[in-house]
C-alpha cells in the first residue's frame, strides 16, 4: 500500500505543479507537442498520462501535479497533446489519437530508451476514450491503466450530465452543448460565444467570470434561449436527443464511442477509480465498467471513494484515516506501471 499512499500525498499535501520539458512527439500525421517529466530516482517504468477535457489541454497543472508525484517515485512520464481532447471535441478520432502517441512514444528511443511498456493513467472522459484506445491496439501493447472517474455507457453518461438535477458543476453540462447543439440548431456566433465564455468561466476558475456582461451584449432572443438550456434539464436533453440523430453516420460513430461495447477487449491490469458523489459522470459507470472488464480480464480492481468529486481530490490531514482503500487502488496500478 505505500506506492498508493505515497502519491495520495505527493498529489495533495506536497503536490507540485510544474510543467514537464517540453518534447516533440513524431507521428504519422506530423510533429505533435508533449511534456516529458524524467525521474528522480531510477527509472521504474514509463506512464503516459493524458489530461481530460480542461481549457488548459495538456498543460494541465492538475495533470502535472500527477506526472511530478510518479516522477518523484521513480517513473518517467510523457503527457502529449491529444488535439481533439484538447478543443473540447467529443469525436471517435480522439482514440486514434490516443493509440498513435501510445504507439509514438512507446517506439520513440529517446522517449522510451529503456523500452519499457507502458502503463496508462487518464481521468474524466479521457479516461474511457484511453480504454476504447487500449482496446483496438494488438494484446499486451500496455502494461496497465489507473482510469479515474471513467464513463462507460457513452448515451447514459451524456443524459446524466445533461439532466443531473443535484449538479454542483455544469462543465461538462457546457462541453456536450458545445459539440452537440450544432447538429440540431446550426452555426449560431452569439450562442457559441456564450458556451465558450462559460466553459473558460468555470475551467480557468475566473475570479471574475465574463459571461454575465456577454449576456448583457447578445440579443434577448439568444440571451433567453441559453437561459432555458442552462435552467430546464428536460429541455436541453429533448434538444441534445434530437441532435444526436443528425450527426453523420451517426450509429457508428455513437457504438465506436460506447465503451460498454469494447470492455471486455480491455487485457491490461486496470484500476477503475471514481467519486462516490462524482455529479458529472456517475460511478455507476464505473461499477459497470469494472463489470464487463471483469468478465473477460481478472485484472481490475474498482475503488469507489468518498476523497473524490470528479476526478479531483478532497484529501487533507483530517481524512488520512480514510484513505488506506484509495491507496490500495492507486498501488494496485503501480504493481505493474
Amino acid at each position: 500500500m505505500w506506492n498508493g499512499l505515497q502519491f495520495i500525498v505527493q498529489t495533495s499535501l506536497l503536490k507540485k505543479e510544474t510543467l514537464g520539458l517540453a518534447t516533440a512527439l513524431h507521428l504519422p500525421t506530423g510533429t505533435s507537442p508533449a511534456l516529458l517529466h524524467t525521474p528522480t530516482r531510477k527509472e521504474k517504468g514509463l506512464i503516459i498520462s493524458f489530461t481530460g477535457f480542461s481549457m488548459q489541454g495538456y498543460q494541465d497543472v492538475r495533470i502535472a501535479a500527477v506526472n511530478n508525484a510518479f516522477a518523484n517515485m521513480g517513473y518517467r512520464v510523457i503527457t502529449p497533446q491529444i488535439s481533439t481532447i484538447d478543443a473540447l471535441c467529443i469525436h471517435p478520432r480522439a482514440i486514434e489519437e490516443v493509440k498513435q502517441a501510445i504507439i509514438s512514444i512507446s517506439a520513440n528511443p529517446v522517449l522510451n530508451p529503456n523500452k519499457h511498456k507502458p502503463a496508462i493513467f487518464a481521468p474524466s472522459f479521457t479516461a474511457g476514450i484511453a480504454a476504447l484506445a487500449v482496446a483496438e491496439l494488438p494484446a499486451q501493447t500496455v502494461s496497465a491503466m489507473c482510469l479515474l472517474g471513467s464513463f462507460c455507457h457513452f448515451e447514459s453518461t451524456i443524459q446524466f450530465a445533461l439532466g443531473n438535477p443535484n449538479k454542483t458543476d455544469d462543465y461538462g453540462m457546457h462541453v456536450i452543448l458545445k459539440n452537440f447543439l450544432p447538429y440540431e440548431i446550426g452555426d449560431k456566433p452569439e450562442l457559441e460565444a456564450i458556451l465558450q465564455t462559460a466553459l473558460a468561466d468555470n475551467g480557468l476558475r475566473r475570479k471574475e467570470p465574463q459571461l454575465p456582461a456577454l449576456l448583457q451584449q447578445v440579443s434577448k432572443e439568444t440571451s433567453d434561449f441559453y437561459g432555458q438550456l442552462k435552467n430546464d434539464a428536460g429541455f436541453r436533453q429533448a434538444l441534445i436527443q434530437q441532435a444526436y440523430t443528425k450527426i453523420p453516420d451517426f450509429n457508428s460513430w455513437k457504438n465506436r464511442l460506447d465503451l460498454s461495447q469494447h470492455a471486455h477487449k480491455v487485457d491490461c491490469k486496470v484500476a477503475i477509480i471514481h467519486g462516490k458523489d462524482d455529479d458529472v459522470i456517475p460511478a455507476s459507470e464505473s461499477v459497470l465498467l469494472h463489470q464487463l472488464i471483469h468478465a473477460q480480464n481478472p485484472q481490475v480492481r474498482l475503488e469507489v471513494s468518498p476523497l473524490l468529486s470528479h476526478g479531483d481530490p478532497k484529501f487533507g490531514w483530517k481524512v488520512l484515516g480514510e484513505v488506506a482503500s484509495l491507496a490500495r487502488a492507486f498501488a494496485y496500478f503501480l504493481e505493474k506501471s
